[in-house]
C-alpha cells in the first residue's frame, strides 16, 4: 500500500467509525468522495475495497456502500435446517457471508443441530437458517428468548423474521417481462418442497395473469442439470408456441438452460430472453451475462445484527418485527425488448 492510499484509508476509517451506529449508515457516493479528497475515482475505489475487506464497509450492488453497524452481541447460536442442500446457492452464500461477518466483528457463532439444541446458551440470540417443522419451532421458542429466522413463517408473529418476499419477486418478474414486450413466457421452477420456488412460481402466475400474458410452467430440479433438462422443453415451446422469454427460479437453472439452448443453436437473448434470481458470481461471468435479481446476503446479516443490538438496548422494542427486504434487479445481457 502506498503512503497516499494509507493516508486516505486512515482518515476515512476514522471518519466512518465516528459515523458508525447500531444500524446501517450510507456513505457518500464515489464521485462525492473523489471531489472532497481530491483524488481519482480508481484511488477511491481501492480505498473503499480495503475498508470493505476490513469489515467496516458493506457494499450492496445496485444500492450503494454502507458503514457496518457496530456489534455488541459477542455470542450467537446458529441452527441450520437439515433440509438445506449443500449445493443451494443462496444458503451457501448466506452461511459464507455470516461466517466472514462474524469473524471480522469478533462474534462467536455457536453451531447447533436439532439433536443438541438444548445445549445452546439461551441468553444469546438464535439465528435459524432454512425451513423448520412446527414441532421444532415450538421447542426452540421454549428455550431461547430471542429467535431470528431468515425464512418467512406467515403463521407466526412471536419471533423475528427477516426475508426476501419471494412471491413479490415472481410478481415483479412478470411485470418486468411484460414491460419488455413479452406476451408469451415460460417459467422453469423447482419442486413444491422448496418454499422459495413455490412462492416465486405463485407470484409469477399471479403477475402473468394480471399482465394478460400467456405462460407455461416447467418443473425441474433447482440445479444446472435440472435447468439443462428444462432447456429441451423450452426449445420445443419456443418452436411450437412462439414463446419469447423465460423466468427461471434460480441462476443455476437459468445457466443450465442457456447451455442447452446454445447446444441446439438457440441464442439468448436474440431468440429468447432470460430473467433469473440469486445473482451468483457466475451470473456476471458467463456469456451472455445473466439478468437476475440480487438477494444480498450481506444486507440480511447486517440488518439482523443491528436489530439484535437495538433490541438489547431497548426492552420496549417489539420482538415480533418482520423485515422484508427488496431484491435488486441487476440488468445485464440476457433480457431485451421485442
Amino acid at each position: 500500500m502506498n503512503q497516499e492510499n494509507k493516508w486516505i484509508i486512515d482518515n476515512l476509517r476514522l471518519e466512518f467509525k465516528q459515523m458508525q451506529a447500531d444500524r446501517l449508515v450510507k456513505i457518500e457516493s464515489e464521485r462525492a468522495l473523489e471531489e472532497k479528497i481530491g483524488v481519482g475515482r480508481q484511488r477511491i475505489r481501492e480505498v473503499i475495497n480495503q475498508l470493505i475487506e476490513e469489515g467496516l464497509l458493506i457494499k450492496y450492488e445496485g444500492k450503494g456502500t454502507y458503514i457496518a453497524p457496530y456489534i455488541k452481541s459477542q455470542y450467537v447460536n446458529l441452527l441450520c435446517s437439515p433440509t438445506i442442500k449443500s449445493n443451494d446457492p443462496f444458503y451457501n452464500r448466506l452461511l459464507m457471508e455470516l461466517t466472514c461477518y462474524s469473524a471480522k466483528n469478533c462474534i462467536n457463532l455457536v453451531p447447533l443441530t436439532l439433536e443438541n439444541i438444548s445445549n445452546g446458551t439461551s441468553d444469546f440470540p438464535l439465528l435459524m437458517i432454512g425451513r423448520l417443522e412446527e414441532a421444532d419451532l415450538k421447542k426452540i421458542k421454549s428455550i431461547f428468548s430471542m429467535v431470528i429466522s431468515f425464512e418467512n413463517y406467515p403463521e407466526h408473529d412471536d419471533f423475528i423474521q427477516i426475508y426476501f418476499d419471494h412471491f413479490k419477486i415472481g410478481l415483479n418478474a412478470a411485470k418486468v417481462l411484460s414491460a419488455h414486450g413479452h406476451r408469451r413466457v415460460i417459467h422453469i421452477t423447482g419442486p413444491d418442497k422448496y418454499a422459495s420456488a413455490c412462492y416465486r412460481r405463485n407470484g409469477f402466475i399471479r403477475g402473468a395473469r394480471k399482465q394478460g400474458m400467456e405462460f407455461s410452467i416447467i418443473t425441474e430440479k433447482m440445479n444446472f442439470e435440472g435447468g439443462y433438462r428444462a432447456g429441451e422443453e423450452v426449445i420445443k415451446l419456443i418452436g411450437d408456441g412462439n414463446y419469447t422469454a423465460v423466468f427461471a427460479a434460480n441462476d443455476w437453472m437459468a445457466i443450465g438452460m442457456i447451455q442447452a439452448l446454445k447446444a441446439k443453436g438457440v441464442n439468448v437473448p436474440q431468440d429468447v430472453s432470460v430473467l433469473s434470481v440469486d445473482n451468483i458470481p457466475l451470473a456476471s461471468q458467463i456469456a451472455p451475462n445473466l439478468t437476475t435479481y440480487s438477494l444480498d446476503a450481506n444486507m440480511m446479516i447486517a440488518e439482523v445484527f443491528s436489530l439484535m443490538d437495538r433490541i438489547s438496548d431497548d426492552s420496549r422494542y417489539s420482538v415480533d418485527k418482520r423485515i422484508i427486504l427488496r431484491p435488486i434487479l441487476i440488468t445485464r445481457d440476457t433480457l431485451q425488448k421485442i
